[in-house]
Parts: structure tokens; C-alpha cells; sequence
């Protein structure tokens, strides 16, 4: 089996600095590009492989995998290659959070979540009152499940005896329709 080195696709910049054979002092390739960047959020923990990468290995390749999946789809890179500045169009990508506000929907969330998962009812109400607005899309799904299974599945009760009803009368009827059918045509025998 033949051992690949880690390549980044083309225009993505690279992870390592390679030198000319002939010119040893002059750089082939910087440092820098969107598989640079994509190298240092790795190192720092912002990228954490895909599912089941437990080594450094295995999220490595998962980093270039994901480049060469994101190329073929038509992704193109945010960096300029060799540089750690990014492409004008992607300039105004970062964002600031407001503090405040996000200390609000964090408690917010933390308040849905104590009124989902508490069975005391008490707690529960005051949980959801607090949170205030209205619920999240199958928040509570699975008890209006539950309960729907359970009418569903529930025993049928028998039928009430109906006194109002003659059998012997019942059967009389079917006897008579029964010779009627046979002997003048196929409609009931009228009631008299």
C-alpha cells in the first residue's frame, strides 16, 4: 500500500512550506490559504473531525477530505493562498455577539429545558411561565404521541344490549325475504 502525503485541492492554499529542489532558499509554496486556516482552527479546537475521529491522524484527513468533498460540490476558497488574508468578497464574514442578549435566550433555554424534562408539575409551570413565548416546534410532542397511542390501543368497550329489539321478529322478517327473494324478485317483502 502506497502512503499519500496530505494534499489541500488546488487554490486552497497549503499546510506545509515545500523547497525548490534546485533553489533550496526559495520557497515552492507559503504557509496560508483556506487549508491554513482551516489547519489552525483544528489546532486550536474549533474543528473537531467527523464522527468517530478520535486521533490528531484521523481529523487531519477528515480536514482534507472535507476540502476535496467541498471543491467537487463548487465550494471556493474564502483565502487567498499563500496568505492569511482573506478574498474581498468574504472581508465583512465575522460577527459580533451582543452579551446581554445572549445571556437572555441562554436563560431562556435553560428554562425551556427544566420545564421539559421536570416531572414535578408545579416546578414545571413555573419553569414554563418564566420562559414566556410560545413553544418550540415538538416541544411536547412525545406525551401528545403517548397519549394517542394509548387511545388508540385502548379496549374497545362490548356493545350494549339493545332491549328495543326483537329477535324472533328479526328472524321472521329474514325468512320471509329469504322465500320472497327466491319466488317473486329481488326486493324485500313488504312489511305487513
Amino acid at each position: 500500500m502506497k502512503k499519500l502525503s496530505e494534499v489541500a485541492p488546488p487554490g486552497w492554499g497549503h499546510t506545509k512550506a515545500e523547497k525548490e529542489k534546485t533553489k533550496p532558499d526559495k520557497p515552492k509554496s507559503k504557509i496560508g490559504g483556506s487549508a491554513a486556516a482551516f489547519k489552525r482552527a483544528l489546532d486550536d479546537g474549533r474543528f473537531k473531525g467527523l464522527p468517530g475521529d478520535k486521533t490528531k491522524k484521523e481529523k487531519t484527513a477528515s480536514m482534507f477530505k472535507l476540502m476535496w468533498s467541498m471543491k467537487k460540490k463548487g465550494a471556493k476558497p474564502h483565502y487567498k493562498p499563500g496568505t492569511d488574508e482573506k478574498k474581498e468578497k468574504y472581508q465583512d464574514e465575522s460577527f459580533e455577539i451582543d452579551k446581554s442578549e445572549h445571556k437572555k435566550v441562554q436563560k431562556k433555554a435553560k428554562l425551556r429545558n427544566l420545564a421539559k424534562g421536570n416531572m414535578n408539575p408545579n416546578e414545571k409551570a413555573a419553569a414554563e411561565k418564566k420562559a414566556g413565548g410560545p413553544k418550540l416546534a415538538f416541544e411536547g410532542w412525545k406525551e401528545k404521541a403517548t397519549s394517542a397511542v394509548k387511545k388508540a390501543l385502548k379496549k374497545k368497550d362490548a356493545p350494549k344490549h339493545d332491549y328495543g329489539r326483537d329477535a324472533g321478529a328479526e328472524a321472521k322478517k329474514k325468512l320471509k325475504d329469504k322465500e320472497h327473494h327466491k319466488y317473486v324478485n329481488f326486493l324485500d317483502a313488504p312489511d305487513n
